[in-house]
């Protein structure tokens, strides 16, 4: 493989161990982007994160009203290519399982940026979808940590060390016990500076 990382899963068949050997011979990392194929068909019917209040706090009303029209929503209803990424993410779900199981790298990212992704609560998303795939929420935290610094090549960031660049969320409960809990956001630090 010519590349560092494979982002945005595969998703249209079920990883093999011949793939699973070349990413481990490669020293590839693997990124998911599982929210990419949700706002590619969620958005069919109002989707049950639209009353979380964790989303609506911060999400963007406008791009909300967007996806939120009768066309647009009839529109993604009706679409066999949406009905296709609905089965791409059942894809995309069992190979990150098949690649955390087999020991290697995987990186949180999330395609979040372009309409109907909303970024900040995508990212959240992920890893709760992540878990649901099936691993552990320690995998998970570290795919959003150490994990993604190192498929980057940032070594002054990723975990926190003295002497580390200190980007971290402080939280009010432990997402070991339940990756939910990256809701119970309190602070955020940058650079070691709180920003919220």
């Amino acid at each position: 493989m010519g590349t560092s990382l494979v982002a945005h899963s595969v998703r249209d068949v079920d990883v093999d161990v011949g793939f699973l050997s070349q990413l481990r011979e490669t020293k590839v990392c693997y990124v998911p982007t599982l929210t990419r194929e949700v706002s590619t068909f969620v958005y069919g019917k109002r989707p049950g994160f639209f009353d979380d209040p964790f989303f609506t706090e911060h999400a963007h009303s406008g791009e909300v009203a967007r996806v939120s029209d009768p066309v647009f929503m009839d529109r993604m209803a009706s679409s066999r290519t949406a009905a296709g990424y609905r089965t791409a993410l059942e894809v995309a779900l069992r190979n990150v399982k098949a690649v955390a199981d087999a020991g290697l790298p995987v990186a949180m990212g999330t395609d979040a940026g372009p309409g109907g992704r909303f970024p900040g609560y995508f990212e959240h998303m992920e890893l709760w979808m992540m878990g649901e795939a099936g691993l552990t929420p320690e995998q998970v935290l570290m795919s959003a940590t150490s994990v993604s610094a190192s498929c980057l090549d940032l070594d002054d960031r990723g975990v926190i060390a003295p002497g580390m660049w200190a980007d971290f969320m402080v939280l009010g409960e432990n997402p070991l016990e339940s990756l939910q809990n990256t809701r119970s956001l309190e602070q955020v630090y940058v650079a070691g500076q709180p920003v919220r």
